[in-house]
């Protein structure tokens, strides 16, 4: 958690020498995954090294109208962050990335992320009231879960909304704008420390 805050300060520290805020990838609040030109954003910063294995990292692609991001938690080992819709509901989809998921009884599905596999639950339906249930991507290092919780009589149009929304950028590319936009000061997954 140390190095999680020493990160984010340095970067915010950093910014205020090179680029303003609202000219890099810190932009406030959200962990999208492209701002005016660069990949990644200071929460995907903070997400990557919350789960240092992780190869890829969830972020926002296009958030549709009446979506909005809420509930954003970092720390060793997990990262989340929640969207609200205003037809389905508070915490709709919550986002979860961690080193492993537990999964319960899933069908394989084709996967819409390159480099992931990717598996379906539907844990609940009540008719014309609620949908439950869980999409889940695998790939090296990680596991992100979507939890599904549509509280409408609606099923598919905000399950494409969802797919529209979300999506995932490369560790790689998140440690190439950290360097970039740092002028290699900063790295995103510092050398081991080697001992004596």
């Amino acid at each position: 958690m140390r190095r999680l805050l020493l990160v984010a300060v340095a970067c915010l520290v950093l910014a205020g020498c090179g680029e303003p805020v609202t000219g890099g990838f810190l932009y406030p609040r959200q962990p999208v995954c492209r701002y005016q030109g660069r990949q990644a954003t200071t929460l995907v910063v903070l997400m990557a090294q919350a789960v240092p294995t992780a190869s890829q990292l969830p972020c926002i692609d296009l958030l549709p109208a009446g979506w909005t991001v809420s509930d954003i938690f970092v720390r060793n080992g997990r990262a989340r962050f929640s969207l609200d819709s205003d037809r389905v509901g508070a915490h709709a989809v919550q986002v979860v990335l961690q080193r492993f998921c537990t999964l319960g009884k899933v069908t394989r599905v084709p996967s819409d992320q390159p480099g992931t596999r990717r598996y379906q639950e539907v844990i609940s339906i009540e008719p014309g009231k609620r949908y439950r249930g869980a999409v889940y991507y695998l790939f090296p290092g990680g596991c992100v879960t979507y939890r599904l919780d549509f509280r409408s009589n609606e099923q598919a149009r905000p399950l494409s909304e969802v797919s529209l929304a979300l999506g995932f950028i490369s560790r790689d590319a998140v440690r190439q704008t950290v360097s970039d936009y740092t002028h290699g000061r900063l790295q995103l997954d510092p050398p081991p420390a080697t001992t004596p």
